[in-house]
């Protein structure tokens, strides 16, 4: 394992995402916002450290890496012209599309990535994911896909990741690797053209909507050794006419794009859409291997207010290990669900001994806010058995109730409903139940216990009356528990309240319905 730090010649300040490839290979890694990488390497090998306004550097000896400085180069204004005609950035935009078969993998080939994501509410980190992903395309770039997944093949092979704390938990899928996958933009573009722009559609509509968009040549710089226009592009303002007469302003996006000015290669493109308070940023950046360009590192971020004025952010990181074009490599697959990412084991070696993007101080922030200090892997396999208690609730109810009380433990504060049979008589209080839980959702925990023997019939009422819904948890604890005991339960539905330190706050707890329990629930978060 190699590590260094890339930073400017004159300035001496980091230079970020830099493409590092092992010189002969398609294995390489990206440096972080800090200039910061590392590398799992064997043997004696060549570096080439190359960056889009920096002269490219080649090391011979990949063990002389620990202070890098790459010589920026002068960019050129706009005033430059070709056969004494100013260029026109439109056309070079048109040019890089219909260039993409030509300058990009035909064939299929495999790659694989380091992913990394992390959320936060405000300032305090709530989630963390990593994870090593494989992607199969079938037919390389010969043809532009609307969506991943379509002509790509995406399985996890490793994983480590957190519990989730943030407020949209419940909210959030369980893996973004179509959705990240989507920034590449010379292999994923909008099917058909739309009156507007759409804030919450990953794909670009850059080359379906060209007429939609404004073009500003912006001076060349180089790449690699070659010459790169710089274009920026800008979507025209729209706005939409309401029922009540006003006109709203529409999402807008504005971009740049980094193209070859020999071959018209896509080398770097990001855009930024913004809607109202709410913003997504988009980076792709390309590399050349064996004639052809390939997405080397890819990153999206996006902030939104919530409801409550607090401020949800995301950040995701796809970054390029190795490219293999072998037809024995395929493989079938799609982007795992939460079930099977569960399934994954955890390998100790592979966390150590791997490519992996660098973590910077932000990143131990992130762990240090998720887990007190403690370790991605010992959060993985708290995250899994947490996960794990709370997917069956009908098999050993009490004695996973009984766990998760004991892990909420500090953490969150438990509404208890104990319940059994037909839910029609008391339906509108569980229906309230559920709306609370969304209303405090990973600030109290709603926990449904049923007292039903039969757990088909437990099955199918949670079913029925969707009791898994906003994030709910469901245990089926019998009619001779001892936890129902303990509580003292002599009817049906009755209402515990915990406070955050596990104790009994109302063992007669107020009824959904009765709108002075949120007054209890406000009280007992004030006091934590």
């Amino acid at each position: 394992m190699i590590e260094g730090t890339i930073i400017d010649r004159y300035s001496r300040e980091p230079v970020p995402f830099a493409s590092i490839g092992v010189i002969g290979t398609s294995k390489g890694t990206s440096s972080n916002i800090n200039g910061q990488f590392s590398l799992a390497v064997s043997g004696q090998v060549s570096l080439k450290i190359s960056c889009i306004g920096y002269e490219s550097l080649v090391i011979q000896s990949a063990t002389d890496v620990k202070l890098i400085s790459l010589k920026p180069v002068a960019t050129e204004l706009n005033e430059v012209y070709v056969f004494n005609k100013p260029i026109n950035p439109k056309k070079v935009v048109r040019s890089a599309f219909a260039r993409v078969q030509a300058n990009y993998i035909d064939k299929p080939f495999l790659q694989k990535f380091f992913y990394r994501h992390y959320c936060k509410d405000d300032s305090v980190y709530g989630r963390l994911i990593e994870a090593s992903v494989d992607v199969w395309k079938d037919e390389g770039y010969q043809s532009m896909q609307t969506s991943a997944g379509d002509k790509e093949q995406i399985r996890v092979t490793q994983l480590r990741r957190s519990l989730d704390k943030t407020v949209v938990a419940q909210g959030h899928e369980p893996i973004e690797v179509g959705n990240i996958l989507q920034v590449d933009v010379a292999a994923y573009q909008a099917a058909q053209r739309s009156e507007h722009l759409s804030f919450f559609h990953n794909v670009s509509n850059l080359k379906t909507d060209f007429e939609d968009y404004t073009f500003t040549f912006n001076g060349i710089t180089k790449y690699d050794g070659s010459e790169v226009y710089e274009i920026a592009y800008a979507y025209k303002k729209d706005s939409l006419l309401t029922t009540s007469g006003r006109y709203v302003d529409q999402p807008t996006a504005v971009g740049s794009l980094f193209i070859a000015t020999d071959s018209y290669a896509f080398l770097k493109t990001e855009e930024i859409k913004i809607s109202g308070g709410d913003s997504l940023r988009s980076t792709a950046y390309y590399r050349k291997y064996n004639g052809k360009y390939y997405p080397y590192h890819l990153v999206q971020k996006g902030s939104s207010h919530l409801s409550d004025k607090s401020t949800h952010s995301f950040r995701i990181d796809l970054m390029s290990v190795e490219l293999r074009i072998d037809k024995k490599e395929k493989f079938t697959g799609r982007e795992p669900g939460k079930d099977e990412l569960l399934n994954i084991p955890y390998d100790s070696v592979y966390w150590k001994n791997s490519t992996m993007l660098k973590t910077t101080p932000l990143e131990d922030a992130i762990i240090r806010d998720l887990g007190g200090g403690t370790s991605l892997s010992n959060q993985f396999y708290l995250y899994q058995q947490y996960e794990i208690n709370l997917k069956e609730g009908g098999k050993d109810g009490e004695k996973k109730f009984n766990w998760f009380r004991e892990y909420s433990k500090g953490k969150r504060i438990l509404y208890l409903v104990f319940w059994s049979g037909n839910l029609q008589p008391y339906l509108v209080e569980m229906e309230l139940a559920k709306r609370l839980n969304k209303l405090y959702q990973n600030k109290i925990a709603f926990v449904f216990l049923s007292l039903d023997d039969d757990e088909s019939l437990w099955q199918q009422t949670v079913s029925k009356f969707s009791l898994f819904t906003n994030g709910t948890i469901n245990y089926r604890i019998g009619s001779k528990s001892e936890v129902s005991k303990y509580f003292g339960v002599k009817e049906i539905p009755s209402f515990v309240l915990l406070s955050r330190n596990g104790e009994v706050f109302e063992q007669s707890a107020r009824h959904p319905s009765d709108p002075l329990l949120q007054k209890d629930f406000d009280l007992l978060l004030k006091a934590n």
